[in-house]
Parts: structure tokens; C-alpha cells; sequence
């Protein structure tokens, strides 16, 4: 690996280098704001603080940087911080067999790094030449929930186990992904008690520690989980990105064939979120939204081929950053930091109402998010049944309850197969007070859709139960809920994978 400083090239023996990287993926990436701090001290002990550059950060950076080049990456994805340093860990703590928690807010590439790591960790059958000398993968996930339990958890480490039988384990490991592991911690069941000796040395009871029994782990969360289980492997923690990150990222993000429609508006739209962010009680708005902002501005943009509208920016913006949270109305607060473009005297605000009919239309389903409705006493159920307001002409509605017999695995599994129906063969469903299954609904509402034939397919599913179904082009998800339930007992994770729109009958 050839680095480069101010100062000229930066010879490092085979022996500082590896030390270097050593430190960094034991220590540096664990830290959020003292990671400046924690390089001036390894700078000083190696002899290295008369560069001017950050050499710890450096050679991360250049190893990092390393590992994203060999990805096949969508025009839409940014090669950020965030996904490179993911990568990175989890390339080599599966290779190692190292447990790795992975924490950071909702979009900070967490769920895009698993997917690509699987991509490409193939052994001999990887695109990547590199990665050809890393070891092929069996990947296996498990959706983590207040419903979870312990003999989930322990049945997802012996499935690994198994499948790890009686094979070279220096060509093959397999891996074990618990997502949204801190939902977990909100189960009465307490079924993360069981990781302790399985992030050891793969056994549980009386069992014989054999090479077979250790299989790769990665836990995801939103938020630390306590020492007594981060403290068994390695933590790479996330903060969120400062307006110069969001900058880049949003100029990573756009198409490159209208840069120069939508790079001048990327400072005023970062300083938009960055408003919104500061100013909510609750992280209702996060990463996702943001992204699917630029991307929306960036893809009228390219079908409009001129200078973009105030009337359309203020579209996009309401898309992603709609609906009002107690006296909190955040398009309001965005579009007052939004300075590229003045508002003419004679455009007029655009209704609601013409905003969720966009969101529910399949016309424009591009690049759009499944979509959450915030309303009061249910009213926007009645109004969605009205095809004559918003243009839905079919519709399928799954309503809960709090009855025990709603609340059984059996009736969530029933529902569950409900949707998967409805996602193959293109029919808008309407979900309500269905809490209990929104979290296997996580990997949907990513929609980092798998191709195959010319189809999509997303995984739905209960624990380690997963299915791959097909999601038809006209398929839309609406999540409706009381306002004041989003408020306060909505997951943050959920709330931020979906566009958010009040709809009471004062809308219409």
C-alpha cells in the first residue's frame, strides 16, 4: 500500500503499518468525537508528529479506500465514510472470525454494507480479483424484535454451525447477522443473554469447543448495547455526519449527468436538514430521508434538463420532510434555510393533498419510499377508501388489534403471508396497528431490492424464518397511525424508512 504526505512518501516498515492498521480497527473506529485526540497520541508514540497530516487516519482511510474500489456500486450510492469504514470492518472481521457490533443512526450504510459484503465475499466465484483471496460466505440473518427469544438467537448459531460441518473452514465461514439487535433488548424474554458464550467460542451448555463451532457474528443496532456483550468483540460506532459530510455525500449521492444543475443547491439543502435535525425532539427525520431527498431533486433534475423550479424543490422537500409532529412542522423549518432559489410572488404553496396523492400514485414510484400517514381517530383510513380523492383504485387493509388472539405468532405469520400476496401481484396494502410485524417488514422497506430474471425481490420474514418474494413494479406499502402513537412508541428505525404525511379530513 503506497501513502503519499505533504511532505513526500511516507515509509513505513510492514511492522508500524500493521500496528497502525491494528490500532485502528481495535481502537479508532470505536471512538466518536476523541478520534482526533486518540491519533495525536499514536502519531506522537511512532515518531510521526512532525507530519502535518493525521498518518492513524491515513492509512485507515487508504485501506478503506482500497476495499470500496473493488465494489460494484450503484450511480445512486455514495462511496461514503460511513459505507467504506463498514465495509472495511466487516470484510475483515468476518475473514477473522472477530465479532463485530455495528452502531451508528438509521442510514448510516449499515444495512447497504451487509448486503455488499455478501455480494462480494464469494471466495473463487467473487467478481472481485482481491477478494477472491478472502473467504466465500454463507450468510445467515436474523431479524431481531421484542418478540425474539433466546432459542431463536441459539437456532440461527447452529444453523451456521451446521452448514460449517465438515468443510475447509481456511475457504469457507458462515455468518451470523442479528439486525436491529437493540430491538432485542426490549423483549421480556431477554433473548440476548444467550450471545455471551456463543460470541466465546460458538458453544452453550456442555457443548466441546471444535473449529466449526466459532462462526463469524455481526450484531447492527442504532444504539450501544451494554459493555457485558460489546465488550466480546469489536465495536465500530458511527456519529453522525457533520454539514461538510452531508455535502459531500449529497454530491456523491445526484447524477453526475446533472451535476451542474443540483451541486450549487446541495450547501442550502444540507443546511435545511441539519435545521430539521436540531430542532426535533425525537429523531423522526434521519439519514434515509435526506438521501431520498437528493436523490428526488437529482432525478427531476435529469428528466426536467433545466434549472429547477422553487415550486419543485419545495415538492421534494415536503415529500421527504412532511407531516407535523405536535408544533413541529418541518418543511416549514427546511424551506425557511433554503436560499438558492426564491419563491415567486405568484407561486402558491402546494397542498397536502396533492403531496400524498403523489406519494400513492404508481406513476411515480420511482425512487420513492413506502409511506407513513400519520392521522387521528383513523380518519385517513375513510379518506384512502375514497378512489375519487386520491386516485387508489385497489387496496388491501390489514387492521390489528391488542386481543391476545392478534397478537399470536401464527396470526403474525398469516399476515405477514397477507402482504406477501398482495407485493407479488401489485396491490397497494394498507397496514394498521399491526406494530408486531413492522420489524420484518425492515429489509422491504429498505428496498435494496436482489435481480433476478428481470424481477425484484425483497426478504420478508420472522426471525430466521426469511423468504424471498417478488415485488411487483405497481406494489406500494401505507403504514396509517394515530399521530400521537408515532409520536411517543414508533421505532426511530421504522419512522425513518418512511416518507411521512399527515392525512386527517382537514387535508382534504
Amino acid at each position: 500500500m503506497f501513502l503519499s504526505t505533504k511532505e513526500g512518501p511516507l515509509n513505513l516498515s510492514a511492522f508500524h503499518l500493521n500496528t497502525l492498521l491494528a490500532l485502528g480497527v481495535s481502537y479508532y473506529v470505536r471512538l466518536e468525537k476523541e478520534r482526533i485526540d486518540y491519533a495525536n497520541i499514536i502519531n506522537r508514540e511512532f515518531g510521526l508528529e512532525h507530519f502535518e497530516e493525521d498518518i492513524l487516519n491515513k492509512v485507515v482511510i487508504s485501506c478503506q479506500d482500497l476495499f470500496i474500489g473493488e465494489l460494484k456500486l450503484d450511480s445512486s450510492i455514495a462511496k461514503n465514510d460511513a459505507l467504506k469504514e463498514n465495509v472495511w470492518m466487516m470484510t475483515l472481521m468476518i475473514e477473522l472470525k472477530i465479532p463485530l457490533f455495528l452502531v451508528g443512526k438509521p442510514g448510516s450504510s449499515k444495512s447497504l454494507a451487509k448486503t455488499v459484503v455478501a455480494d462480494i465475499m464469494q471466495g473463487q466465484n467473487s467478481y472481485s480479483e482481491m477478494f477472491k483471496n478472502f473467504k466465500e460466505i454463507h450468510m445467515v440473518s436474523f431479524q431481531c424484535s421484542p418478540l425474539a427469544t433466546s432459542d431463536g438467537i441459539v437456532g440461527t448459531f447452529r444453523q451456521c454451525q451446521k452448514y460449517q460441518k465438515k468443510k475447509d473452514l481456511s475457504k469457507l465461514t458462515s455468518v451470523v447477522i442479528l439486525d436491529e439487535v437493540g430491538l432485542a433488548e426490549d423483549s421480556p424474554k431477554m433473548p440476548l443473554k444467550a450471545l455471551h458464550p456463543l460470541l466465546e467460542d460458538g458453544c452453550i451448555d456442555d457443548d466441546l469447543p471444535t473449529p466449526d463451532k466459532k462462526v463469524a457474528f455481526v450484531g447492527i443496532s442504532n444504539w450501544a448495547l451494554d459493555p457485558a456483550k460489546m465488550n466480546r468483540g469489536i465495536l465500530l460506532s458511527r456519529s453522525p455526519p457533520d454539514i461538510q459530510d452531508l455535502i459531500k455525500i449529497g454530491r456523491g449521492i445526484g447524477e453526475k449527468t446533472c451535476a451542474q444543475l443540483t451541486d450549487p443547491l446541495i450547501p442550502d439543502l444540507a443546511e435545511g436538514y441539519m435545521a430539521v435535525y436540531r430542532n426535533q425532539n425525537r429523531e423522526y427525520f434521519g439519514l434515509r430521508d435526506f438521501y431520498s431527498l437528493i436523490k428526488m431533486v437529482s432525478s427531476l433534475a435529469k428528466d426536467r434538463k433545466h434549472e429547477l423550479s422553487y415550486r419543485k424543490i419545495e415538492l421534494c422537500v415536503k415529500r421527504n420532510f412532511g407531516g407535523y409532529f405536535g408544533d413541529f412542522y418541518p418543511a416549514d423549518v427546511f424551506l425557511g434555510k433554503f436560499k438558492a432559489i426564491q419563491r415567486s410572488s405568484k407561486e402558491h404553496s402546494i397542498p397536502e393533498v396533492e403531496l400524498i396523492k403523489d406519494a400513492l400514485t404508481t406513476q411515480t414510484k420511482k425512487d420513492t419510499r413506502y409511506v407513513l400517514l400519520l392521522t387521528k381517530n383513523n380518519a385517513a383510513l375513510r379518506i384512502l377508501q375514497m378512489p375519487s380523492l386520491l386516485g387508489i383504485q385497489k387496496s388491501e387493509i390489514l387492521f390489528g388489534s391488542s386481543f391476545p388472539g392478534d397478537q399470536e405468532y401464527s396470526q403474525i405469520c398469516a399476515n405477514i403471508n397477507r402482504i406477501k400476496i398482495c407485493m407479488e401481484t401489485g396491490v397497494q396494502v394498507l397496514l394498521c396497528n399491526l406494530d408486531n410485524l413492522y420489524e420484518s417488514l425492515y429489509d422491504a422497506l429498505n428496498q435494496q431490492y436482489s435481480y433476478m430474471g428481470g424481477s425484484r425481490y425483497v426478504d420478508l420474514g420472522l426471525g430466521t424464518h426469511r423468504v424471498k418474494c417478488r415485488v411487483h413494479p405497481d406494489f406500494r406499502l401505507v403504514l396509517v397511525a394515530e399521530d400521537k402513537d408515532v409520536y411517543c412508541r414508533f421505532p426511530i428505525p421504522l419512522i425513518n424508512r418512511l416518507e411521512k404525511h399527515y392525512l386527517g379530513m382537514e387535508t382534504i
